[in-house]
């Protein structure tokens, strides 16, 4: 349980264009140990999907760029890889269960034929062995296995995220990529598939990042939590350090903003301003335009990313050792 399946290393990748140069991501590092669930949070544009497609090597051609950093999949350079080698890696060794269920599968092949193409792509075997795996894989997945036959428009939203799974987790990778997987869908239907995917990863000892802005998910689901913020990490650590003991002002904001059964509030905390321009980032902290606990080097330099143990790190000027002083403290 102590070897890295993952380890993400100063990644940083831009989306360019003749226009702008969109900095998506911004020298981040992560690591996730066998059998580990990171949750990766933030707000819409932070760059989590980015990531994804980063570690996954699908950005998109001519316009995503890896700009600098290393990932390492099983201690293996991913960026070393061609493309062929990465067709042979994705679905095997790691998968992706993408953000939306509707435009995900193929709407012209049967949800048979799209699980056993990812079998027959991996392992040696017959189309007839491909296919059964298919409705075993149907059969986990809550889906009875004679539906095979079906198309995706004969299936409801949470049945077709069901079977996004059951294709991400055909040949049992050691890594699987959830970028919102029920984001779509009703209440009811999320804890049935947040329980189903719970039981697959404890089952098979799946390593997993759980992308999601529900943090009540990451709380129930993850080991770690990366909180993302304009491409950065701003804060990293166990959920329970990172959910007791919240320090970046931007964590501190997200949870400020979910609705309490114990207090009677008529507005709930609002984070002020917009979220920084990805394509215009300033030289600064990328967050201290919009911090109620900025101090007066926060529009003078950017922060490193300080661990304040172990298990807990943070990129605020605050919790550097020459900054601890009173004009933070009575913050």
């Amino acid at each position: 349980m102590s070897e890295n399946i993952l380890k993400v290393e100063n990644l940083v990748i831009h989306y360019e264009t003749d226009e702008e140069v969109v900095e998506a991501v911004n020298n981040i590092s992560f690591e996730i140990k066998k059998g580990e669930v990171l949750g990766l949070v933030g707000e819409t544009g932070a760059g989590k999907t980015t990531t994804a497609l980063g570690i996954m090597g699908l950005l998109p051609d001519k316009v995503g760029h890896v700009i600098q950093g290393k990932i390492e999949l099983a201690g293996e350079n991913l960026f070393e890889k061609t493309a062929r080698e990465m067709r042979k890696i994705r679905g095997k060794k790691v998968s992706m269960i993408f953000q939306d269920p509707m435009t995900a599968l193929n709407p012209v092949k049967t949800i048979g034929d799209q699980i056993s193409e990812v079998v027959l792509l991996h392992n040696h075997c017959s189309k007839a062995e491909a296919l059964k795996r298919a409705q075993e894989m149907l059969a986990m997945v809550g889906i009875v296995p004679e539906r095979y036959k079906d198309y995706p428009h004969q299936f409801s939203g949470g049945m077709k995220q069901r079977i996004i799974i059951a294709i991400a987790l055909a040949c049992e990778p050691e890594l699987l990529i959830a970028d919102e997987p029920t984001t779509a869908l009703d209440v009811t239907i999320q804890a049935q598939i947040l329980d189903m995917m719970r039981s697959l990863q404890s089952k098979h000892g799946t390593s997993m990042i759980l992308i999601t802005h529900d943090l009540g998910v990451v709380a129930e689901m993850c080991d770690h939590c990366a909180v993302m913020y304009a491409g950065e990490l701003v804060e990293y650590g166990t959920v329970e350090e990172v959910f007791d003991h919240p320090k970046h002002p931007y964590t501190k904001a997200l949870y400020q903003s979910i609705p309490s059964l114990d207090k009677d509030v008529e507005r709930l905390h609002v984070v002020p301003g917009m979220v920084t321009d990805p394509s215009n980032l300033p030289s600064y902290c990328s967050f201290a335009d919009r911090c109620d606990e900025k101090g007066e080097g926060c529009k003078m330099e950017d922060p490193e990313m300080i661990c304040l143990s172990e298990d807990h790190c943070v990129k605020c000027l605050k919790y550097a050792k020459e900054n601890i002083t009173k004009e933070w403290k009575e913050k």
